[in-house]
């Protein structure tokens, strides 16, 4: 009886390994969309040249459905330049709205807009661009992963905390969103 308890353990031990073995999960990067100037190919506009130091701007809306249904993980990535003598560790805020088509987080517009100091409170912040560098007109840029989106819109917004205005030129600022489609891959 021994025997037979004994090599019935065994082959569960040996089997379970295998029958209970984890699932391999892929992160697949979509089409990146592009939130920038008008005068860039942009799939979303936000208009960042000459944005103020302590001013801010909300993207149009983007809807995430139908033809363009997309992940609810998403990839930040933006890149602006600073016009003075930057000051190393100031920042720029970088934020999201989301909404369900009436009623979007902080009230803000559907459309390319001012964002109003005390709107970023009702916001879903993102992160900071920390200024790392004293050059004017550099390229300066950062990277924020796993944004959850569950709703159907988004806008991004963006909040100028440091103390230079972003260059007058409508060709280097920009946001780049990236769909983050997550895939479980079979053993």
């Amino acid at each position: 009886m021994k025997k037979v308890l004994i090599s019935f353990l065994v082959f569960v031990l040996a089997t379970a390994s295998v029958a209970y073995a984890a699932n391999k999960i892929l992160v697949s990067k979509g089409t990146p969309l592009l939130f920038a100037d008008g005068a860039q190919a942009e799939d979303v506009t936000i208009t960042l040249s000459a944005l103020n130091a302590g001013a801010g701007r909300c993207s149009a809306r983007y809807t995430k459905t139908g033809a363009n249904a997309k992940s609810q993980r998403w990839e930040m990535r933006p890149h602006l330049q600073l016009t003075g003598t930057n000051v190393v560790n100031e920042v720029v805020e970088f934020y999201i709205s989301t909404s369900d088509g009436a009623t979007a987080q902080g009230a803000i517009a559907t459309t390319d807009a001012a964002l109003v100091t005390d709107k970023r409170k009702n916001l879903t912040s993102v992160g900071n661009l920390v200024v790392d560098q004293t050059t004017t007109n550099t390229t300066m840029g950062a990277a924020f992963s796993n944004i959850q989106i569950d709703e159907a819109y988004f806008s991004v917004c963006v909040w100028n905390a440091s103390s230079l205005p972003f260059k007058t030129d409508t060709a280097v600022h920009g946001i780049v969103m990236t769909p983050m489609d997550i895939e479980v891959q079979s053993n």
